[in-house]
């Protein structure tokens, strides 16, 4: 994967054309996204024995969002669990901005301002170059879809993030994805993961979505 975990969540959330994300929790898949890169890049631990993520000393760069996110992490009086920390980044003003901005500067987008109702001014991100996002399709395609090998981890939790909050139906062709649900499920379900700490995070994200989903239904039912 030549891009951060964030960016290619955001990359299979936007519109193309439009520059708009689709519908769906894409924000709690984003967190995880953030997340769970701080930990391939060693930036922060998880702590098995009570679910939390401590912040670990380094002076590397990661980029604007993943640096943004370290720095909440690190400022945190305690240490927390991952399903705080999903809610939490989830939340954070500007998260998109942060990460589209990135991916204008790698030239996968482009940065637009469109009115609504000529009354209201919003930022697009549409496509600039399809490069990016194609290879990165090409990659979880080959993942899913073509034998039994096994799957690089961030390649893997990029799937594993997408499926969590239904990304991949609006990027992949439906019939392959039902072909091939069983390889995509043992990849979601963390058969390809290397680590407790990484699978924590996709499931983490998952329950997310579903007190999201929980939370919708509650306040549509009083409507």
């Amino acid at each position: 994967m030549d891009t951060t975990l964030p960016q290619a969540i955001l990359l299979l959330s936007l519109n193309d054309k439009t520059g708009k994300t689709e519908d769906g929790y894409y924000q709690p898949a984003l967190a995880g996204a953030a997340i769970a890169d701080l930990l391939l890049h060693r930036a922060i631990e998880f702590q098995a024995e009570d679910g939390t993520l401590v912040p670990l000393r380094h002076m590397r760069s990661m980029g604007a969002f993943l640096d943004q996110c370290d720095a909440v992490i690190g400022a945190a009086s305690k240490a927390r669990e991952i399903s705080y920390w999903i809610s939490e980044l989830a939340n954070q003003k500007d998260a998109i901005a942060t990460i589209a901005d990135e991916l204008c500067h790698l030239g996968a987008l482009s940065k637009e301002k469109t009115t609504m109702f000529g009354l209201f001014s919003r930022t697009v991100w549409p496509e600039a170059s399809p490069v990016l996002e194609s290879t990165l399709k090409a990659e979880m395609a080959a993942a899913r879809f073509e034998g039994n090998d096994p799957v690089e981890e961030r390649l893997c939790l990029a799937i594993g993030l997408s499926k969590s909050v239904d990304l991949l139906k609006h990027n992949f062709d439906p019939d392959l994805l039902s072909q091939h649900q069983a390889r995509i499920d043992s990849i979601c379900k963390g058969d390809c993961l290397h680590s407790d700490a990484t699978e924590a995070v996709v499931q983490a994200v998952q329950a997310a979505l579903e007190a999201a989903q929980a939370k919708e239904a509650i306040e549509h039912s009083f409507e």
